[in-house]
């Protein structure tokens, strides 16, 4: 299948500061395939306009990109392409589909397949986008990026304990969006409730909604879809409450944490972290280099995987990570992957203090790790699950 297949590639360096190294690496996923790829650069206008001749002129196989980057290619008229031509576009999600980061994917597409982060998402596009019929969707989680010295990984000393990437919005100091544009105090319950469980729980926001209203007596699609448009008030809130908790926890088991990204300098226990601020992901990844461990949430992907979690394996880092479904069943827990939940949080965190301290213990879980995810979670990998999903 693959001989003869043009595949366009969409890249661009706007957006979340991972979004050129991912695209890029999406598109080398391909090429190490054996496809012929061809970029277009949402941020070239002449990039855009010879992919667009290639689409027109029925010799591209198909397209990958990034969220919506399909709209992005439109005719003399602003009309969408992808509308008219038959060669499928694949939208590759970077976060949930109730994520109004990820923008609006039901541009028109006669072909619009969709790859989605976690397992609760497939179900979750059909609330989000309920006028639109997709050709087809598959759970995909973002392969890992490599390092230009994997032969060196397991040879040099790594002078940084723990290393975790993550943004906080506003220091931590927020409330839930839902207490200040809800007017219904039985809904506002509910929410909390929904939030409360999954404070205490590795579970997505879908799985929560239905196990409170169903704790309820509320069953069935329509009372799902009343709480749709608070889907990413609960997502956003939960997800930084997580990290916030989480490393609230860590800073007082006197872990030394390395944190990447902004809003770490406002919260209470700042004096305890060695904080980085926003930076590079190149520097990210230069410092999973580095880490004996890399700590990672979920950001509600609890039935998927988050691709900080294989990158830091291929850079030689030992993960403890937040709960995953589909971690625990691609790793051997406890040999590869170490994982927490919130019930026990503050004692099984105490793997972090023993993968420091034991490096014979780390070096063993690093390489084991570093096997399952060379062999299984890089974008060739990922390239060739999307040529399965369209060939069925």
């Amino acid at each position: 299948m693959v001989n003869g297949m043009n595949v366009l590639v969409y890249v661009t360096s706007s957006g979340h500061p991972s979004m050129a190294h991912i695209t890029n690496d999406v598109a080398l996923g391909f090429y190490k395939l054996g496809c012929e790829v061809i970029l277009a650069d949402i941020n070239n206008a002449s990039s855009m306009l010879g992919a667009r001749q290639l689409l027109l002129e029925g010799k591209i196989s198909f397209s990958v990109g990034a969220n919506n980057a399909g709209s992005y290619m439109v005719d003399g008229t602003d009309r969408c392409v992808y509308e008219y031509v038959d060669s499928p576009f694949v939208s590759i999600m970077l976060d949930a589909p109730y994520n109004v980061a990820t923008d609006n994917i039901a541009f028109p597409c006669r072909n619009h397949y969709v790859c989605v982060l976690d397992k609760t998402h497939i179900e979750a596009l059909k609330y989000c986008y309920p006028n639109v019929k997709f050709a087809g969707n598959m759970m995909l989680p973002l392969g890992g990026s490599s390092n230009d010295n994997e032969d060196e990984l397991f040879g040099n000393n790594r002078p940084l304990d723990v290393v975790y990437s993550a943004g906080l919005y506003n220091g931590g100091n927020f409330q839930p969006a839902w207490l200040e544009y809800e007017e219904n105090p039985f809904v506002i319950n509910i929410l909390n409730d929904v939030a409360d469980y999954m404070l205490a729980n590795p579970v997505s926001v879908l799985t929560a909604l239905k196990i409170v209203l169903e704790d309820r007596g509320f069953y069935g699609e329509e009372y799902i879809k009343i709480f749709t448009p608070h889907l990413f008030s609960l997502f956003h809130y939960v997800k930084h409450r997580r990290r916030y908790n989480i490393m609230e926890l860590l800073a007082k088991e006197e872990v030394p944490v390395e944190i990447y990204g902004g809003g770490w300098d406002q919260v209470p226990f700042a004096g305890k972290l060695r904080i980085h601020g926003e930076v590079s992901y190149e520097e990210v990844l230069d410092a999973f280099s580095k880490a004996k461990v890399v700590f990672q949430d979920q950001a509600e992907f609890n039935n998927g995987g988050h691709d900080r979690v294989f990158s830091a394996m291929l850079h030689g880092a030992v993960v403890v990570s937040e709960y995953s479904t589909y971690l625990e069943k691609k790793f051997d827990v406890n040999k590869d992957i170490f994982l927490f939940d919130w019930k026990n949080t503050s004692g099984q965190l105490q793997i972090v203090k023993e993968l420091i301290n034991n490096e014979p213990m780390r070096l063993s879980a690093a390489i084991s790790a570093y096997g399952k995810a060379n062999s299984n979670h890089r974008w060739v990998n990922r390239a060739q699950s999307i040529m399965e999903m369209l060939s069925l």
